[in-house]
């Protein structure tokens, strides 16, 4: 079939920075990220989400953030004139090429504005590694596709959206994760065709977007009142609008899930394992007290410690956002006062941030009374990135800290995390070489199992290395341990069976579809903060299980 030169050139200016920036990623060795450049050339916003994702990530002052942030825009809006000037309709008058090009320079500072705050979000989502803060983070700017994917390359972006442009900017979206997704599976020798293809396929939908943004700006020339209505940019600010209320319903969630462990005290299935359990529970849970050992021995961990006794003292949610560093060492505390009083070897069942407790402990304080681990809801390839303190001025994501600071002071208190700087966030991001590598990796001496929610795929990069036995259940983070399959599977564990691995093909394919939303990991080497001896990067291989 003929085409037009200049269609060629739409191909061709689409599918050249997707292939550039696969190519550059894999020369430095950034293999796992590979899904994120199929976005350079993708529709507004998608486009702009990502060039905010590796500027909120890769920056260390607030100078280079500026720098960085307006040489994207400049770089967006222009790429942006280049295509909509190529993919304009034959025939058709167009707008000089400066006019077109200053119109995407203002529409890229519009959207980068509506989209730092939830770009922000995703950055987070990296840090702790949690698919519901993957949610809150992307389904924003997924909802702002149709409204804002027409911007530039009409003056009257701003209105309702017709039904194509809809329909085009929802397949917009579907392209891109089909893409990431074959991108991200894709042998190392497809990888350059199959970005180009991506590329190309985005200048082709280009082609039909702005066609058909003309063709709704035509028959507008006589609209009705309410079309008139500024609906993008209202939707915009209602979005950020709803971050209060967004935290507090995601806090209330967090809540009601921690109301759960208390009452697995009582969890019949561990009657038949005649030796202590310590179960770990998760953030926001809390504890009212018991015995030393339930009747079918299993033990609280407390995250306010064991008093003179022995008995774990009760805690409310506020305790589990002590340091990991803190609550492994009352951890290992606990775990000694238990062995001088049953004699036994003792296993450890954590869920959610317990299995980062439990991590650190087996890293650095572990005893040699310990012989098993139960991991539900792990938290999996968390400390993907990083902001410091507030105290510096410099450092990696410094802008970003910053941004997130702004929005959970204006979230209130009801968000399901407390702040950005509390010591629980600040000992995940200073420990991050640890958490980012080795959550699935065996210890000697130590039999280990990890029960995985299929939700949380969102949130976890494609690759991750599954050294010890892992078994995918359908469902979502933090509600695994009282499901009756989980149980049966844990009483056969800590009783001395060698669980078997189950993999579930709609797990990968969740894991696929969320590679391209995250956003990329800070390497290790970068941080100096994170410089220990060249600790293996689980973002520059997938085999990262090393001592």
């Amino acid at each position: 079939m003929w085409i037009s030169r200049r269609r060629w050139r739409l191909l061709v200016v689409a599918a050249v920075p997707v292939m550039a920036e696969v190519g550059l990623l894999y020369l430095v060795g950034f293999r796992p990220t590979p899904a994120l450049a199929v976005q350079v050339t993708s529709l507004w916003p998608i486009g702009t989400y990502h060039d905010l994702r590796w500027v909120l990530v890769y920056h260390r002052s607030w100078p280079g953030f500026a720098l960085e942030l307006g040489a994207a825009l400049v770089a967006r809006g222009l790429l942006s004139a280049a295509l909509t000037a190529l993919a304009w309709p034959e025939g058709n008058s167009r707008p000089t090429l400066p006019r077109l090009v200053g119109r995407h320079l203002r529409f890229a500072a519009v959207v980068a504005a509506a989209l730092l705050p939830w770009t922000a979000m995703s950055v987070l989502a990296a840090e702790v590694s949690l698919s519901w803060l993957v949610f809150l983070a992307v389904l924003p700017v997924l909802l702002l596709v149709p409204l804002f994917s027409t911007g530039g390359m009409v003056g009257r972006w701003w209105r309702a959206p017709r039904a194509e442009v809809v329909g085009l900017g929802l397949l917009g979206v579907l392209l891109a994760t089909a893409w990431g997704m074959l991108l991200s599976a894709a042998p190392s020798w497809a990888v350059l065709p199959v970005a180009g293809l991506a590329g190309a396929s985005n200048g082709l939908l280009w082609q039909r977007m702005v066609t058909a943004a003309l063709r709704s700006d035509t028959r507008r020339a006589d609209a009705s009142r309410w079309e008139k209505i500024p609906v993008a940019p209202a939707a915009a600010v209602l979005l950020l609008a709803l971050i209060p209320f967004a935290g507090g319903r995601f806090a209330a969630a967090e809540r009601r899930a921690g109301e759960a462990p208390p009452a697995t005290l009582d969890l019949p299935i561990l009657d038949s394992t005649h030796r202590p359990v310590i179960f770990v529970a998760g953030y926001n849970s809390y504890y009212q007290g018991a015995s030393t050992v339930a009747s079918n021995g299993l033990v609280h961990y407390s995250y306010r410690g064991i008093d003179q006794s022995g008995r774990p003292r009760p805690y409310v949610p506020y305790d589990t956002r002590q340091s990991l560093v803190t609550s492994a060492q009352l951890l290992a505390v606990q775990l000694h006062d238990l062995r001088i009083r049953t004699g036994h070897t003792i296993a450890l069942l954590a869920e959610s941030e317990g299995s980062l407790i439990v991590r650190y402990y087996l890293e650095h304080l572990r005893q040699p009374w310990v012989d098993a681990v139960a991991l539900t809801s792990p938290i999996v390839r968390s400390g993907r990135v990083y902001y410091p303190p507030p105290g510096q001025r410099t450092g990696w994501g410094v802008a970003t800290g910053w941004q997130l600071r702004l929005l959970f002071r204006l979230a209130g208190r009801e968000t399901a995390l407390g702040t950005p700087d509390e010591p629980f966030l600040r000992s995940l991001l200073d420990n991050a070489p640890l958490y980012r590598s080795r959550t699935l990796c065996p210890v000697d001496g130590v039999r280990m199992v990890a029960f995985l929610p299929t939700a949380d795929a969102f949130a976890v990069a494609p690759g991750t290395e599954r050294r010890i036995a892992v078994v995918d259940v359908l469902g979502f983070h933090g509600l695994l341990v009282d499901r009756p399959e989980v149980q049966r599977l844990l009483a056969d564990f800590l009783t001395g069976a060698a669980p078997l691995p189950v993999s579930r093909a709609d797990y990968s394919i969740l894991n696929r579809i969320g590679a391209e939303w995250l956003p990329p990991s800070l390497l290790l080497r970068l941080n100096p903060v994170w410089n220990d001896g060249n600790p293996p990067d689980a973002a520059l291989s997938e085999r990262a299980c090393v001592p």
